[in-house]
């Protein structure tokens, strides 16, 4: 709403401080006067009949010399070289389109506060934004060809009373309800006629510029947003990395303070607010109220959303009734919101040509504002000239440099706004020295200041443009790192702001954007993962850039839960992280790439296997006898690896083994390097790979765990039938990654140590009779590095190691010459006593289980074919739990730190998998086709290795 003050004998309509502000529409439509684009500008140049020797502030009077007036520069968004909707910069047409799909949706999911019964649309507005967005986009694209063409705008027409409909469908039952109108009377039909559209004319859109046509659009967008039931979005949210979700994350109850300089807010609007009053509040302009509300205007379901929408915000009005401030003003007002408990002051004022004026030095050097101006961070609008600073300040005896922030103006593609002015080189000296640090564009940062929506203080919105409307979303970002970490000084918080902005023009800081552009989720982050820490159990402090826990069997049952503390240092003080453990199991980020490398692997491996009878097998043998001296048989063997191993950059590439053999008794000793899983295994049914591997297959998976290493395997007949063997088998794992088909060798996980176990495995074999065959084994595995498989790096380390015990019992059975039968039962507790120098250890013991059944069927539809079909429970945790010991911040308010223990429960859903293997010859023996499927039955989503349904083929043809 525009309005007017009488100055003198002239009535002038008041514009904003650095930042001009749109005439108010929607709600307040009718209270425009159609004269928009004729404001006088009246504190510039001679008509400013408050500036020169006419100000009242200027000379003796003001000890404070010169004056700072709100009022210059030619910032009307729709007016001049700034208006963000001339030419090429249109918000809805190409990569800038800031309101239809993508990720800026707040309102969608878990954070959605108006989801439900209180929005019951809400599901219809998102594909009306997908819908219509595009097409607007489209629609400008179409209306600038069809101008430089033949002028014929029906299709145009056509497609606008579409788009119209179509909104009238998804909003007209709210319209209705709040004004009793349908969507023309609310507000479309004025709309339209302030922008000279007649659609029943096609012709009269040759008449709407450009401009004109991204204002309508726009407008369109914010009108409609009124009724939509939830707070509007803005273009700004993600240009900062800013987002609903994010604010309410760091919303623990504590409420920081933001002081905001300026006009007080409007009092018929002041109670969206959660803050005072200013004290001189005589004077009621949209200023304030648009700054405030980019601040923290709260998420309640009308008008904008502000950054920090958990702040508490206290307003001074320094100006007088001649729309200036003294600097004296300027400091009691930083005096007066300091000592009402602001630690974050927003000052969206400045002085004409000048980036930062030389007297903010004299409002610093102030006795009440130095005394406490260590604990403040300065939040200054860079101003609206379109200017480069180029002289240099005397800053000798100012302590306000490190807790000071300089805000800048880009435009909706990032660009520096032409009306934003700029640091420079200018620096603020010391003794005549430029000091590290302590140049402007070393305090400068920038945000999006071109058509912020905003609150215009009469219960509506409008859309503003300057650097004063970029200030206050650093501000706000500054208050949601104070509301974090209440116990950062003022410095300490403007560091986590300028360190995290992202570069924009010339590598690193420059004398145009300065730091970059504001990042609020980059500041609410570390800044250097490298530098990051943690304490262990002794309280020693540790490094922890790389924290992590790769997958295994190690399940936590509510790892989104669970969390680990981190710190990073900043300035004298430190930032704590808490860091969800979900997030740190690499099995959920390996590479697409790796991914789908090990899925390949894995039905390359299922398609194949070869049937031998009725025995599956994927193993490619050949063996030769070395010696042969009496009863002493020497037997040198070589297989094929394990498929999945070859990955893991196997330098020997094969199985290899010596077997030796007393003939007449039947004892005999085996060593090698490989498969020790499968060396040592008296199940004959359970011939592939996969049967003996932890993730995948039932069949004594601990003593997988260490297969892979050198092994070694003594057998010897007991009581006549029963066999008794007793083998050791060893691992040692680099946790690289070799892509197939190019030899390329990868880590897989940086900071991990090599993965190393043993297991010692005694087994006892009997057959029940010449079909059945049951056994068991007892195995103990210590796992030096390790737990379960899973591996964790820095302070998460399991280094020191974790010793299991397992019982499995087993049966094979050939009912028919052609029907085989293999089961396996395995279960197992683990114990450790401490993990050297981390911060986990074993809370209880951990109990787990394995299964693994299969049935195999020869000459299923011919003589040369065969299939397997298996139900596989791979390694499963049933019970168990692990202590987390660390340090953590006890006290938000002052940062004080103690000891804390968390338990993190183990186990999750029990994973079942149904698993076919069909093998044929096509004709011959040289031809043969593979088939295998696998589908995950229950248990949690697989993300390491294949998905919950895996199926191949594969083809086979030999010379």
């Amino acid at each position: 709403m525009r309005q007017y003050l009488n100055s003198g004998a002239a009535a002038i309509a008041l514009m904003s401080l650095t930042g001009a502000l749109m005439p108010a529409y929607a709600q307040n439509s009718d209270e425009n006067d159609g004269n928009q684009d004729t404001f006088l500008h009246p504190y510039s140049g001679d008509i400013n009949p408050f500036y020169g020797d006419i100000n009242p502030f200027r000379g003796d009077i003001n000890p404070f010399r010169g004056d700072i007036n709100p009022f210059y520069g030619d910032i009307s968004p729709f007016w001049g070289d700034i208006n963000p909707f001339w030419g090429d910069i249109n918000p809805f047409g190409g990569d800038i389109n800031p309101f239809f799909g993508g990720d800026i949706n707040p309102f969608w999911g878990d954070i959605n506060p108006f989801g439900g019964d209180i929005n019951p649309f809400w599901g219809d507005i998102n594909p009306f934004w997908q819908d219509i967005g595009p097409v607007w986009g489209d629609l400008n694209t179409e209306w600038n060809r069809t101008a430089a063409i033949d002028g014929n705008f029906t299709s145009i027409a056509s497609e606008m009373s579409s788009v119209f409909d179509q909104a009238e469908q998804v909003f007209g039952a709210a319209i209705l309800a709040q004004t009793g109108e349908s969507m023309d009377a609310a507000f479309l039909d004025e709309l339209l006629e302030r922008f000279g559209i007649d659609l029943g004319n096609p012709d009269s859109l040759g008449d709407v510029t450009v401009g004109e046509r991204s204002e309508f659009f726009l407008m369109f967008y914010d009108s409609l947003m009124n009724f939509s039931g939830v707070d509007h979005v803005d273009h700004w949210m993600p240009a900062i990395n800013w987002s609903p979700a994010l604010a309410a994350r760091y919303d623990r109850g504590y409420t920081p303070t933001v002081g905001v300089l300026d006009f007080s807010v409007n009092s018929v609007d002041g109670g969206s607010f959660r803050g005072q009053l200013g004290e001189r509040d005589y004077l009621n302009v949209n200023h304030g109220n648009a700054v405030a509300s980019l601040i923290g205007a709260p998420v309640d379901g009308t008008g904008v959303m502000g950054v920090a929408p958990h702040a508490a915000m206290r307003f001074y009005n320094p100006f007088d009734e001649t729309h200036t401030a003294s600097w004296r003003d300027v400091a009691l007002g930083v005096r007066s919101l300091s000592r009402g408990g602001a630690k974050i002051i927003n000052m969206s004022l400045g002085v004409p040509g000048w980036t930062l004026h030389r007297e903010w030095r004299r409002v610093f050097m102030h006795r009440a504002v130095a005394r406490r101006a260590d604990t403040l961070t300065f939040v200054i609008a860079a101003g609206n000239d379109g200017l480069t600073q180029t002289r240099n300040l005397n800053w000798t005896g100012v302590s306000v440099v490190d807790n000071l922030i300089l805000v800048g103006s880009v435009d909706p593609l990032g660009n520096i706004s032409s009306f934003s002015n700029r640091p420079g080189e200018a620096c603020l000296l010391v003794n005549g020295e430029c000091q590290p640090g302590y140049r402007l564009m070393d305090r400068f940062v920038v945000a999006p200041g071109e058509l912020l929506l905003v609150n215009d203080g009469e219960g509506g919105v409008t859309r503003a443009s300057g650097t004063s409307f970029a200030a206050p979303l650093v501000a706000g970002a500054a208050a949601l790192v104070k509301g974090e970490w209440f116990w950062l000084d003022g410095s300490e918080v403007a560091d986590a702001i300028l360190l995290s902005a992202r570069d924009l023009g010339e590598p690193g800081v420059d004398p145009v954007y300065g730091r970059g552009m504001l990042d609020v989720a980059g500041a609410m982050s570390p800044l250097n993962a490298s530098d990051l820490y943690a304490y262990d159990r002794r309280s020693r402090r540790v490094a922890a850039d790389s924290l992590m826990i790769t997958g295994g069997r190690l399940s936590l049952r509510y790892a989104n839960r669970n969390h680990v503390t981190v710190f990073e240092d900043i300035g004298d003080s430190f930032r704590d992280f808490t860091i969800s453990v979900d997030d740190l199991i690499v099995g959920s980020s390996l590479s697409e790439s790796v991914a789908n490398a090990y899925a390949e692997q894995y039905i390359y491996e299922r398609t194949g296997a070869s049937l031998n009878g009725t025995s599956f097998s994927d193993i490619s043998r050949a063996s030769q006898v070395l010696s042969q001296r009496g009863n002493l048989m020497v037997t040198a063997t070589a297989s094929t690896l394990d498929p999945s191993n070859v990955g893991y950059a196997r330098e020997l590439g094969f199985h290899a083994g010596v077997e030796l053999t007393d003939t007449e008794s039947g004892r005999s000793m085996t060593f090698g390097v490989g498969e020790g899983a499968l060396a040592l295994s008296s199940q004959a049914g359970f011939n592939l790979f996969s049967d003996h591997r932890p993730e995948s297959g039932g069949v004594n998976p601990v003593l997988g765990f260490a297969s892979g290493g050198a092994y070694a395997a003594s057998t010897v007949d007991l009581l006549g039938d029963l066999e008794l063997s007793f083998g050791v088998t060893t691992t040692y794992e680099q946790a690289l990654f070799v892509m197939p088909g190019t030899g390329e060798e990868r880590a897989l996980f940086d900071g991990v140590a090599p993965y190393q176990a043993f297991a010692a495995n005694l087994d006892l074999s009997y057959p029940l009779s010449d079909r059945v065959t049951v056994n068991g084994s007892l195995t103990q595995l210590h796992e030096a590095s390790g737990l379960l498989g899973a591996q964790g790096s820095s302070i998460l380390a399991l280094e020191g190691g974790a010793d299991t015990t397992a019982l499995t019992f087993g049966v094979d059975a050939q009912p028919s010459s052609r029907i085989g039968l293999s089961a396996s039962v395995t279960m197992a507790q683990t114990r450790t006593t401490a993990f050297d120098g981390g911060l986990l250890d074993i809370a209880d013991r951990i109990d787990s289980t394995a299964a693994q059944v299969s049935v195999r069927y020869e000459a299923l539809f011919s003589n040369a074919d065969g299939v397997r079909f298996s139900m596989v429970q791979p390694l499963h945790i049933e019970s168990g739990a692990l202590s987390y010991t660390g340090m953590a911040v006890t006290d938000r308010e002052t940062g004080e730190l103690a000891v804390e223990s968390d338990v993190w429960e183990l186990g999750g859903r029990r994973p079942v998998y149904a698993e076919v293997i069909y093998v044929t010859e096509l004709g011959s023996s040289d031809r043969r086709v593979s088939l295998f499927s696998r589908q995950q039955l229950s248990g949690d989503e697989q993300v390491s290795e294949f998905s919950a349904a895996t199926s191949g083929v594969r083809f086979e043809m030999r010379f």
